[in-house]
C-alpha cells in the first residue's frame, strides 16, 4: 500500500512539474513587450535590407517574466480597412528582413516571425497605404493586433511612409496634409498611417516624415507586388 502511495505522490508531483512547465511556456501580455506602432517602409537603393526607420522589436516572456524563445510571432493587419471597409494598409507579398514572412490573406494580411534566444524578435516591414481619402478608406488607430503563439498580446498603430503605395517617398506629403486637415474638423478620427510617433494626435508626424525622406535619397519603389 506504501509502495503505490509513493507512486501515486510521485505521478502527482510529475503532473504538477508538467503544468508548470507548461504555464511558465505561455506567452502572457502583461509580461510582453510590444511597440505603441510600427512604421511601414521602404527599400534603399543597392541593399536588402528595408530602411531602418521602420525597426521595432517584440519581447515575448511568460507569467514569471522568462522569455520565451521559439515563439511565433503574427502581426495582424487584417482590420486596417477604413470606414469605407476598403483596404487601406497595403503589405509587400515578399518581406526582405531576414525572418519575416507575408501571409497575404483578405483585406490585407499578416507578417510573421520567430523569437531568438532572448525571446526578441527584430522586425522592419515593407508595405505602404493606398492614400485614398481620409474620410472613407484611412483606417483608424491600432488597427493591428500581434499575437504570440496564438496569444493576443495587443494593438498596435501602422504608419507607413509611402502613403500613396507610388513607390518610394515623393508626392506622400500631400497624403498626410490631407489627413492632418480631416483629422482636426470632427467627425473625421485620426487616421493612423500618419501616425508615426503613436500620439494619438497628427501634429509633429510630419517632421518625421521629412526626417525619413532627407534620409531616402535614392529609394527604389517600395516593393515588386503588393498582397492583393
Amino acid at each position: 500500500m506504501t509502495g503505490l502511495l509513493r507512486k501515486a505522490m510521485l505521478f502527482a508531483c510529475c503532473g504538477v512539474l508538467a503544468a508548470s512547465y507548461a504555464m511558465a511556456a505561455i506567452p502572457s501580455p502583461a509580461d510582453s513587450d510590444i511597440p505603441c506602432g510600427i512604421n511601414l517602409v521602404t527599400t534603399v537603393s543597392g541593399a536588402a535590407d528595408p530602411h531602418p526607420f521602420g525597426t521595432v522589436t517584440i519581447v515575448v516572456r511568460d507569467v514569471a517574466q522568462n522569455p520565451i524563445p521559439g515563439s511565433s510571432v503574427v502581426i495582424d493587419f487584417d482590420a486596417c480597412v477604413g470606414p469605407s471597409s476598403a483596404s487601406d494598409i497595403r503589405l509587400c507579398s515578399a518581406q526582405p528582413h531576414p525572418g519575416v514572412t507575408a501571409t497575404c490573406t483578405s483585406p490585407v494580411g499578416e507578417i510573421s516571425a520567430v523569437t531568438d534566444g532572448s525571446g526578441s524578435v527584430v522586425l522592419r516591414v515593407v508595405g505602404a497605404s493606398q492614400g485614398g481619402p481620409a474620410a472613407t478608406t484611412a483606417a483608424g488607430i491600432n488597427c493591428a493586433t500581434v499575437y504570440a503563439d496564438g496569444i493576443n498580446l495587443g494593438t498596435i498603430n501602422v504608419g507607413t511612409f509611402d502613403m500613396d503605395s507610388g513607390g518610394g517617398l515623393l508626392n506622400d506629403a500631400s497624403v498626410w496634409k490631407q489627413d492632418y486637415i480631416a483629422s482636426i474638423n470632427p467627425p473625421f478620427p485620426v487616421n493612423g498611417r500618419g501616425d508615426f510617433d503613436c500620439s494619438g494626435v497628427l501634429l509633429n508626424d510630419l517632421s518625421v516624415w521629412f526626417t525619413v525622406y532627407n534620409a531616402s535619397i535614392g529609394l527604389t519603389a517600395t516593393c515588386a507586388s503588393f498582397c492583393p
